[in-house]
């Protein structure tokens, strides 16, 4: 968890941050016995008060983002902190059990990218061939944004010439309820090629290595790209840190 950056910035600025050793003795001892804890092979994840009291219960366990994110946000705001809001934002970081992919091919992928990457769920896209044609490869979270969503979204665009999708089910869904007539399998393994990385994001192409300097997630890429199109503020979707050090290299 601590390898995201955006929870890294969210744990800096809003919260202070102690890691107390289960397996150390002197303080670390004191402190698990002032908390009733033991020394439990695995993590306990507890956030407390400036008089130390929990302001959310105790809760182990909890291995992913999403779900540190969700305890964040939650302890912030029944602390009643102005920045509560950053913890939830923060919450994109961490999509994976959720995410499904769908291919599209359309007449430009560049085109492709910024138009589907615009769209709200959609957290990764990927310029490649596939079949013949050219395609991007979208991940999207299917808790906020369905796929027969995504699939109208992406005729509305002119990008869903065809779609190509790993799962049966997914296929079967797209034929039965749409007009579509190309609707196919997807196999990264077979067939599909990358992009070269000049044909990436090309939104961005002339700031590029600037950004590359912001340590940004594929979902930050994916929405930074589709802006360049929209001319719309990119402040919401860079953290304050990686706003503050875009404006400096200007």
């Amino acid at each position: 968890m601590l390898a995201q950056p955006r929870v890294v910035e969210i744990l800096e600025r809003d919260f202070i941050p102690v890691a107390i050793y289960n397996n150390a003795g002197g303080y670390d001892q004191k402190i698990l016995k002032q908390f009733n804890e033991q020394s439990w092979n695995y993590q306990v994840m507890r956030f407390l008060d400036a008089d130390l009291k929990d302001l959310i219960p105790r809760k182990d366990k909890v291995w992913d983002v999403r779900g540190t994110l969700g305890r964040m946000a939650k302890a912030l705001e029944v602390s009643k902190s102005s920045s509560q809001g950053s913890a939830k934002e923060g919450q994109s970081s961490d999509r994976a059990a959720s995410n499904k992919i769908a291919a599209f091919a359309m007449y430009c992928f560049w085109t492709g990218e910024a138009k589907l990457g615009s769209l709200e769920g959609v957290v990764e896209t990927e310029a490649g061939f596939y079949d013949g044609r050219e395609v991007v490869v979208v991940k999207y979270d299917d808790r906020e944004i369905d796929l027969l969503t995504l699939v109208a979204e992406a005729e509305k665009f002119e990008c869903a010439s065809a779609v190509y999708l790993p799962d049966l089910a997914d296929r079967k869904l797209v034929k039965d309820k749409t007009r579509l007539r190309t609707v196919k399998n997807f196999d990264f393994s077979t067939g599909y090629r990358r992009a070269p990385e000049s044909d990436q994001k090309r939104q961005l192409s002339r700031a590029k290595s600037m950004l590359q300097k912001l340590d940004l997630t594929p979902e930050q890429w994916t929405k930074l790209n589709s802006r360049g199109v929209s001319g719309d503020s990119i402040q919401g979707i860079l953290t304050p840190s990686q706003y503050s050090a875009l404006k400096e290299s200007r």
